[in-house]
């Protein structure tokens, strides 16, 4: 009955086949192809960044080139049932006419002439191409359509698959190693978690647990105020203008090991689940995880031209497929924290809390970056009370970076290197039964490596905290670099006003008292640490481009 249906041309009674309507095999045929042929053109773009397609990742997973042409298709499976209720003769002519029109209205629509221009132009191009396309479609296509359904459906299958685990290092472990967890908390601010007094709001029941239980750092900064070097300086105990990195060079390739490279040197079984994809395997954060789990549909279902508008106007997309949901990170992980002859070392990247402040509907409703961080305290709580049987387990809790709501007048992050960005929690729930301290020194979460007890790292001795935005000489974006010590917050930027802020009396940094800095020694340290930051090699950033990151 099938082979029929899709061998059969529709004849009208008095019709010969030389004026009967297009078969629907071959139409299927017409579609499929005008699909595969949209999504190779949207991949290409993607690839090779063009029209801004690429959008704020630098890194393209080659299996871009197979989910484009997938996804095309699903639209045209979606589009196909209100074409089929307008016209049944040329259905796959319009079909494929629609699609095209959507495509270039997605890619182009921040140039309105031009976008005008290139769909005339598909007009004119179906209008010269009909002519030649009514004997093609007309005949049927039986074996075509068949044999495009069976390796579509095998392509489908083989991009769904997972990606083989990286070989395991045979270094024995010891015995009395701990198991050692490392959770990011992305775009949590420190007022986000603590109050005033250094205390754990109290709505948040699983984080003041563990703040009960842990080394508290009240005064913890960040290296940047975006994802990559933050997590980078964490995991290296690099300060950020040793990175190498920055919007346009994003993949660290220096020497000095990441915590997930000196843990498997140490026999540890290394495993992380990513939700931000800045951390993907081009970036280098990668590097040492004998399995690496990242949300990848940021990489390539979601930067294709449908994907993209679905992440742009649809919260629960951008959240849940574009990204993993704090339910997905933490049920991932559960699967990978396993009592075994090795101890393990799990890194752990949640991003409820990044825009748009995603609230899973589990957590009772709600909406915004408050109630987006309580869901997220209560996905925590089955990685916190996780306990293992045969050894001890430390766990290091932290955030990359903050987020601005109108201080400053500015939004979101990246574009800046303010307190609120730059403060943020960090508490380590080490293995031993002692009753945890409070440090209320500043520290920056480039110690991280060395508070675990990495052998080898060195927090050094605590100075000025030190930031920076992105490498200096970058197009369209001047350069911040940013001193914090124990009173004072200084500011040098590339362009426009420096700024200086007193922090105990000027917590929120509304006084910016640079046109007359009083005479305190402590200022002077600061102003050396910027200096020493901007003497340091820079990265490559002649191609800087201000991507849709920034705001």
């Amino acid at each position: 009955m099938i082979r029929s249906v899709l061998s059969r041309p529709i004849i009208p009674q008095g019709k010969t086949l030389d004026g009967a309507d297009p078969a629907p095999s071959a139409q299927l045929v017409f579609v499929v192809l005008a699909a595969i042929l949209i999504g190779a053109l949207d991949a290409a773009l993607v690839m090779f960044g063009i029209a801004g397609a690429r959008g704020a990742f630098a890194f393209v997973p080659a299996r871009v080139w197979v989910v484009a042409p997938l996804i095309w298709l699903v639209v045209a499976a979606l589009a196909a049932v209100p074409v089929l209720l307008v016209t049944r003769r040329w259905s796959g002519l319009c079909l494929a006419a629609t699609m095209a029109v959507v495509f270039l209205s997605i890619r182009l629509r921040a140039h309105p002439a031009l976008l005008i221009v290139a769909i005339a132009g598909l007009a004119l191009v179906l209008a010269l191409l009909t002519p030649y396309l009514r004997p093609w479609m007309r005949r049927p296509r039986r074996r075509a359509a068949v044999g495009m359904l069976g390796l579509l459906g095998a392509v489908a299958t083989m991009s769904a698959a997972s990606p083989s685990a990286s070989s395991m290092t045979s270094v024995p472990a010891s015995e009395d190693d701990p198991n050692v967890i490392v959770i990011f908390l992305d775009t949590v601010r420190y007022d986000a978690v603590f109050d005033s007094d250094g205390g754990v709001h109290t709505e948040l029941e699983t984080l003041a647990r563990l703040g009960r239980e842990s080394t508290v750092f009240t005064r913890a900064y960040s290296t940047s105020s975006w994802t990559l070097p933050s997590h980078l300086s964490a995991v290296t105990g690099l300060p950020p203008q040793e990175l190498g990195v920055s919007f346009d060079a994003q993949t660290y390739v220096g020497s000095e090991p990441t915590l997930a490279e000196r843990f498997r040197q140490r026999g540890y079984r290394t495993a992380a689940v990513i939700s931000n994809s800045f951390l993907n395997a081009g970036s280098g954060f990668a590097r040492g995880f004998d399995i690496f789990q990242q949300a990848e549909a940021a990489l390539d279902l979601c930067r294709t031209a449908p994907g993209l508008m679905a992440d742009l106007h649809w919260p629960w997309f951008a959240a849940a497929v574009c990204n993993w949901s704090a339910s997905e990170v933490t049920n991932r992980a559960l699967r990978l924290m396993t009592d075994d002859e090795r101890p393990f070392f799990l890194t752990l990247n949640y991003m409820d809390a990044h825009d748009p402040y995603y609230v899973e509907r589990g957590c009772g409703g709600g909406r915004g970056y408050r109630d987006a961080v309580r869901c997220l305290d209560r996905q925590l709580a089955s990685i916190v009370e996780w306990q293992s049987t045969r050894r001890s387990t430390v766990l290091a809790l932290l955030s990359d970076h903050g987020e601005l709501f109108g201080e400053h007048g500015l939004e979101r992050h990246g574009n800046a290197l303010f307190v609120q960005q730059l403060h943020v929690p960090m508490m380590i729930r080490h293995a031993t039964s002692l009753e945890p301290p409070i440090d209320p020194e500043p520290i920056s979460i480039a110690a991280l490596p060395a508070l675990l007890g990495v052998r080898g790292a060195d927090a050094g001795p605590r100075g000025p905290i030190v930031a920076l935005l992105h490498p200096p000489a970058a197009q369209n974006t001047p350069s911040e670099w940013s001193a914090i010590g124990t009173s004072w917050h200084l500011i040098v930027r590339e362009r426009g006003l420096d700024a200086l802020y007193h922090l105990p009396s000027d917590p929120a940094e509304e006084q910016n008292l640079i046109a007359k800095p009083p005479a305190d020694p402590e200022i002077d340290p600061l102003r050396a640490a910027i200096a020493q930051m901007r003497r340091s090699p820079r990265p490559d950033a002649g191609r800087f481009r201000s991507l849709g990151y920034i705001h």
